[in-house]
């Protein structure tokens, strides 16, 4: 059977889950799979999706707006609902039930599922005919939290590696830090993301005469701790926190490392997309990104700044070993983290719920 599949989603923000359900639309509509997406009506995924050509149907609150939905959802003859967070699992739930078809959830998050009573109603496989995990640490975590595992299938976080792999060096990023080894992040500058860790790894290296510039591109509510932990390290002219980069994907490409401190990540498609352009990785040992690296980077300790400074000399005082992890990185992505690969994986978990109902 070909899918006809109804995407929900109901967080109006931007971030890598909404960029990874637009790639899945786009890909599935230009396979001629009938795709539908339902998300707030003001929401910048909305917003994106309407101009690449995906139908939308733009959720709004309220009682009236729910039927509305279903009335509308009743002209597809849909073979398949998508959740894609949280609110979009309740709201699947009750679709569900007035249009009989599947109804399969996204996980994205390495968190156990919370366990009070409307949690345990809204996750239990008589609700859910299955989830699509991110990766295998988000499965597992799944599995501990209770879900039966014969219900759980992954469709790995894509990455488009052609694309990524086009991106030139650019010299006019790296002219203000001179000839400096450049070393960066990219994130929110939140407690989960660790990026004191970065500058406590800085603030080491700096007694050495490695020439390091360091910089961090996105912005939260850490930002103000950070900015003090900087100045009394001394690093001021050495650590800049670059605020937003609507360009963050290009400045990638210019690092000569990515250091990606963050204390859990269900996958990290930052690290991913370093990877699919050759730019080697140090990373702290989070479950999900150890799980993406497959070996290709360098693990350090989430709580322990002398093992990263020790990564990052190693990493830049050793350009073969760079270029071997970029190089076996690079290959691991084509194979394993190309979109294609995520949309292939999304349609056989369909099919496997229609054997399972």
């Amino acid at each position: 059977m070909i899918p006809r599949v109804a995407h929900l989603h109901t967080n109006p923000d931007w971030g890598g889950g909404e960029n990874q359900l637009l790639a899945l639309a786009l890909r599935m509509h230009a396979r001629g799979i009938f795709t539908v997406l339902a998300t707030p009506v003001d929401g910048e995924l909305a917003r994106r999706a309407r101009q690449a050509g995906v139908r939308v149907i733009g959720l709004a609150k309220g009682a009236p707006a729910r039927r509305q939905l279903l009335l509308d959802l009743q002209e597809f003859n849909l073979t398949h609902l998508h959740a894609h967070d949280s609110g979009s699992t309740s709201l699947g739930i009750w679709l569900k039930r007035r249009l009989r078809v599947p109804l399969v959830l996204t996980r994205r998050i390495a968190s156990p599922l919370r366990r009070n009573p409307l949690s345990r109603w809204k996750y239990s496989p008589r609700r859910l005919d299955g989830v699509i995990a991110i990766s295998g640490t988000v499965r597992d975590v799944m599995v501990r939290s209770g879900y039966p595992a014969g219900r759980i299938r992954l469709a790995p976080s894509g990455v488009d590696v052609a694309a990524l792999g086009r991106i030139p060096l650019e010299p006019g990023f790296r002219a203000p830090y001179g000839t400096d080894f450049l070393v960066g992040g990219l994130g929110r500058l939140a407690h989960k993301k660790n990026w004191m860790l970065m500058v406590r790894a800085a603030e080491i290296l700096l007694r050495e005469p490695l020439p390091i510039q360091w910089v961090v591109a996105g912005d939260g509510p850490d930002r103000v701790e950070l900015e003090k932990a900087i100045q009394q390290a001394g690093l001021a002219d050495r650590f800049h926190l670059l605020g937003f980069r609507a360009d963050a994907t290009h400045l990638l490409r210019q690092f000569d490392l990515l250091c990606f401190p963050s204390r859990m990540e269900g996958a990290s498609v930052t690290v991913r997309e370093a990877m699919a352009m050759g730019v080697p990785v140090v990373a702290a040992d989070a479950p999900g990104v150890v799980e993406s690296l497959a070996g290709h980077g360098w693990i350090v300790g989430s709580g322990d700044p002398q093992a990263m400074a020790n990564a990052v000399r190693a990493a830049l005082q050793d350009s073969a070993a760079r270029r071997a992890h970029a190089e076996g990185a690079r290959t691991y992505a084509q194979t394993h983290y190309d979109f294609e690969h995520m949309v292939e994986a999304t349609l056989a978990a369909y099919a496997s719920m229609e054997s399972v109902r």
